[in-house]
């Protein structure tokens, strides 16, 4: 039994690389994207650890900074590319993604209430004052399914 650790403990480039192994087969099976960054990073340390002579904990302390700099270089990415959903704040709202967006009146809003369309589809809408179908109206608001409009007077 003695042999067998031995085997790991002087071969930590097998050791990492097996680890990224798991780690991205993990991520196959569903983690969100938490096994990616960690895999890679394992298995970059075991390349290094193939070429050079270095210690377990230099090895642990290279895999923990590769991973932490490999996820954070991919939240820079996703930021920049208008992917991240952290700013977000509404987890399971997705309605909330339609404030900005500018429509048309469908079914006439009158004493407050009417429709509107978006896509493919017309939602219950309320504004503050009357409006005729096919003026011009911008989402300002959500409060459940209904959204809260104002008269686009000019674009």
């Amino acid at each position: 039994m003695t042999d067998f650790f031995m085997v790991f403990y002087n071969s930590p480039h097998w050791v990492f690389i097996a680890l990224g192994g798991m780690l991205l087969i993990a991520e196959l099976l569903g983690t969100g994207g938490y096994g990616l960054w960690s895999g890679i990073a394992a298995i970059i340390v075991g390349l290094i650890a193939c070429v050079l002579s270095l210690s377990w904990p230099i090895l642990w302390i290279l895999f923990a900074i590769l991973t932490l700099v490999s996820a954070y270089l991919w939240w820079l990415w996703l930021k920049k590319q208008g992917k991240d959903k952290s700013a977000k704040g509404a987890i399971n709202q997705p309605q909330q993604d339609l404030i900005g967006i500018k429509t048309v009146v469908t079914d006439a809003i009158i004493n407050g209430s009417g429709r509107v369309k978006i896509k493919d589809g017309t939602w219950s809408a309320r504004c503050d004052q009357d409006l005729n179908v096919g003026q011009r109206v911008e989402v300002i608001a959500v409060d459940g399914l209904i959204l809260n409009v104002l008269p686009i007077n000019h674009e």
